[in-house]
């Protein structure tokens, strides 16, 4: 993808490319051309802040019939912690719950009733399809993971979580890295991509 963009440059056609990815991008773009780091510029989307999250929330509203209670809307942005597809999840599933209860207001006990079909959705369409294309022996090393102290996850902790020779642990480690589940802080340091992925473990340990 980089060698026709930068040839169509040299072209001085008017082109430009613009990327968006899990912290994993920018090391697949260096590892696929050296120089590659220069030929964009790198801008970090990060969840967004209490307030920001907020109005995001609730903002929508104002054009509908619907409303939200202030604590009902200030749970939410809590429990999402800023990401903004969970919003919009946690948003359309209230709506869905609304309609089904006959109310057009959002609140706290409501937010209770609909939480199982939240996080449902949430494992089925946003976790599982993260797990399902990893191998068992992956599989297994995450589920350990979900043991150690987090954030951030040592290897040094899930060596002594796991049943895998620190060897083993090791490789795993980067063909997660390479998977796209994990991405490496800094030496024997990782973060997992998806936000919440370690609740999502521990559910599913529990399930």
């Amino acid at each position: 993808m980089i060698a026709p963009v930068v040839a169509l440059q040299r072209a001085e056609l008017p082109l430009a490319l613009v990327l968006c990815g899990l912290p994993t991008l920018t090391g697949n773009l260096q590892k696929a051309r050296s120089y590659s780091e220069r030929l964009f510029r790198g801008e970090e989307v990060d969840s967004l802040a209490p307030e920001p999250a907020l109005e995001a929330f609730t903002k929508p509203l104002e054009q509908t019939a619907r409303k939200t209670d202030a604590k009902l809307a200030r749970e939410v942005v809590q429990e999402v912690e800023g990401y903004p597809y969970f919003l919009q999840l946690w948003g359309s599933e209230l709506w869905e719950g609304a309609d089904l209860a006959g109310v057009d207001r959002f609140t706290v006990k409501l937010l209770d009733a609909t939480r199982p079909d939240i996080y449902g959705r949430l494992d089925r369409d946003f976790y599982e399809p993260r797990i399902a294309t990893l191998t068992p022996a992956e599989q297994d090393l995450l589920a350990s993971s979900a043991a150690c102290t987090y954030p951030p996850l040592r290897s040094a902790e899930l060596n002594r979580a796991s049943e895998k020779t620190p060897g083993n642990v090791n490789v795993l480690l980067g063909r997660l890295v390479d998977a796209g589940a994990l991405y490496r802080i800094r030496k024997g340091e990782y973060a997992y991509t998806a936000p919440e992925f370690r609740d999502y473990l521990l559910r599913r340990a529990g399930g």
